[in-house]
């Protein structure tokens, strides 16, 4: 008898390189903070015109997300990586030009989109993961690593030295280089041959509450990190931290999100899908608790740090589980839209929120989403192990 074929999604060439390009297509979102800064400071743009902006990208980026399931199984992965990498790298440097505002809102929502693209991409491969848990931890972990490089060597080494030229060049070259990862990826999905995971899968509508109520989770999720993010800096100001102390344990926290998914990746599912979710809740809410109550520079990094490590861990059991019984092996891009949409969220009812009763309230906003997150991740968790069970209890056979 032949063993079965390993799936050639799972060895570690293939994830770095599907990492990388999981990297290219959230650079424009993880260098945001710096990039716009440095459009607003040279071409004289204020908060509302960079909103606007930032809007167009975002929206550009869920809305690949969706289309994506039209022409993902269709094209070659290398072919799209190709096309949408020279888009994005082209897009920065058009911004050289020192276009007009008009002129740069097209080209942020152009570069947005091919960024949504190779991040559905990303999210497809790591999707096609005998073991998707594993696959999207290390997908996270990954494509933190440059977005956190980045945005401490850009202010601190490219800036004073080559100016806003030197930021876009940087930018254009580091997404040109992850771009080129596309030559160590699969040129087409694959099929898994779990035997078990294929009668889990034979009967899609079955299944279909699962990766979309995955999905909700994802997106109730990242709203209550966003509602946080956003404002982490405003926070530390208002009790007198500087900008200097702020940003570095702004950058140290990028890092510490992207470890938390290498621990997710290392962890996968030897303690189940619940409890791994259940302990880094527990820990969002003391670092939000810390973060309200902060009284020193130590307390605002403990607590910072804490809810940073969150991120990362909690999408990818979020997205493994919607992985694991997406049928299609297309619905799994739509973690784009969940991204895009709690970054659009989460600010806004943050920001009415810390207008009308104070940052404790956005606090206690992001907090009950954790929670949420997790009584919706707990209940498809168990019906997923119901199925699953029921499947291998059909597959047995008696041994000869």
């Amino acid at each position: 008898m032949s063993s079965p074929r390993k799936n050639p999604i799972d060895n570690v060439r293939v994830y770095i390189c599907a990492g990388l390009l999981s990297a290219c297509g959230a650079l424009l979102l993880n260098v945001m903070p710096v990039l716009f800064g440095a459009i607003g400071e040279t071409l004289g743009y204020g908060e509302q015109h960079l909103g606007t902006l930032a809007l167009a990208s975002n929206l550009a980026f869920a809305l690949v997300g969706v289309i994506s399931l039209a022409w993902l199984g269709v094209f070659s992965w290398r072919t799209i990586a190709a096309v949408a990498t020279v888009i994005v790298t082209l897009g920065i440097l058009a911004i050289l030009n020192k276009p007009s505002y008009g002129q740069l809102l097209v080209i942020m929502a152009v570069a947005g989109g091919a960024t949504g693209a190779l991040y559905a991409l990303a999210m497809v491969i790591f999707g096609g993961s005998d073991r998707p848990e594993r696959a999207f931890g290390f997908k996270l972990g990954m494509e933190s690593i440059p977005g956190a490089a980045l945005l401490i060597l850009l202010p601190v080494a490219v800036a004073p030295q080559w100016g806003f030229d030197g930021i876009l060049i940087v930018l254009a070259a580091s997404a040109l280089l992850m771009g080129l990862a596309l030559f160590g990826v699969p040129s087409r999905a694959v099929k898994r041959e779990d035997p078990i995971a294929a009668s889990v899968h034979a009967d899609a509508g079955k299944h279909q509450f699962i990766v979309w109520m995955s999905l909700a989770a994802s997106l109730v999720f990242m709203t209550g990190i966003m509602a946080v993010w956003p404002f982490l800096e405003l926070i530390g100001k208002k009790t007198g931290l500087s900008s200097n102390e702020i940003g570095a344990v702004l950058s140290v926290g990028f890092l510490i999100n992207a470890i938390g998914g290498f621990i997710a990746s290392s962890l996968g599912l030897k303690l189940g899908r619940v409890l791994p979710v259940a302990a880094i809740v527990a820990v969002v809410l003391v670092g939000l608790v810390i973060i309200g109550q902060f009284t020193s520079m130590t307390t605002f990094t403990v607590g910072t740090l804490l809810f940073l490590l969150s991120i990362n861990f909690v999408l990818a059991y979020t997205f493994g589980l919607m992985a694991e019984f997406d049928t299609s092996g297309k619905l799994v891009a739509l973690g784009t839209v969940c991204i895009s949409l709690g970054a659009a969220f989460g600010p806004a009812i943050a920001g009415d929120l810390i207008e009308r009763y104070g940052y404790s309230a956005a606090l206690i906003f992001s907090g009950v989403c954790a929670v949420l997150t997790l009584v919706i991740h707990a209940g498809l968790s168990m019906r997923a192990s119901a199925l699953q069970q029921g499947a291998a209890q059909g597959r047995l056979v008696p041994m000869p």
